[in-house]
């Protein structure tokens, strides 16, 4: 009887780990939710115009990240859900661009920017994203490619980021094929539990584009991104252009207050 109950606990316990070795062998690899933080390039137009990004400076994430330093981001994107493999719910929450010249877009010469306008209580830009896994290969190599659309609700804006609204309006960006890896690029910006370590442990859950790649919509517009770097001595005059474009906020936010 002994012997019996023996064997039968080896038999049991050989099953269960079986088991166990079977889930983790056949468990698919995932990125984890989280932040994108892109640097909009040159190539970047709206209507015929060139744009530039305006560095964000900092962004409240919320929860127990609070408030961070996004350096020369422009641009973020929120993965919403765990991606396996199939599409899941992204949203475009801050985008800040500037003319590289004057233009005209009905509110007289001058620089215009465009912002979102989930930023003054308007519909969110929201999108979706298409994970592919390829074998994982070491650091630097692509680990899959995505591919993403964003429908964007923006406004142009004369000025400032909170200049008077000369256009609202919406346009789908996609983008198709683009590489990824779980290693970011030695200087990009890193914010542990934003787009760094989302697992809580170490990097195979995380997100990175590789390289350049660009948003377009059929009518021409182009949004040309690349992950978001810390900025170098020459880059501090971008960071100049975002206090700038702060600072043009708030003066005509006060102004409109004192109305």
């Amino acid at each position: 009887m002994k012997f019996r109950r023996v064997m039968w606990v080896a038999q049991a316990t050989t099953f269960s780990a079986a088991l166990i070795l079977a889930g983790v062998a056949n468990a698919g690899p995932v990125v984890n939710p989280g932040y994108d933080l892109f640097e909009s390039l040159p190539g970047t137009t709206f209507g015929g115009v060139a744009f530039q990004g305006v560095p964000i400076g900092t962004f409240n994430f919320g929860g127990t990240i609070g408030i961070k330093s996004v350096g020369v981001t422009d641009t973020i994107i929120h993965r919403l859900a765990p991606a396996a493999g199939a599409a899941i719910p992204t949203e475009m929450v801050a985008l800040e661009l500037m003319s590289t010249a004057p233009t005209n877009f009905g509110l007289g010469v001058g620089f215009y920017f465009i912002t979102l306008q989930s930023a003054r209580g308007g519909p969110a830009s929201t999108g979706s994203m298409t994970i592919g896994f390829g074998p994982e290969a070491p650091a630097g190599s692509p680990h899959g490619t995505f591919d993403s659309f964003f429908d964007v609700f923006f406004d142009v804006r004369l000025g400032s980021l909170g200049g008077p609204i000369a256009l609202s309006d919406t346009l789908r960006l996609t983008s198709n094929g683009v590489p990824w890896n779980h290693f970011p690029t030695p200087n990009a910006v890193q914010i542990n539990g934003v787009n760094v370590f989302l697992n809580g442990t170490d990097r195979n859950a995380d997100f990175f584009p590789l390289g350049q790649f660009q948003e377009v919509h059929p009518t021409g517009a182009v949004h040309r991104v690349s992950e978001a770097e810390t900025p170098e001595p020459g880059s501090f005059s971008l960071l100049a252009i975002g206090v700038l474009a702060c600072l043009g906020r708030r003066i005509f936010s006060r102004r409109l207050s004192a109305l």
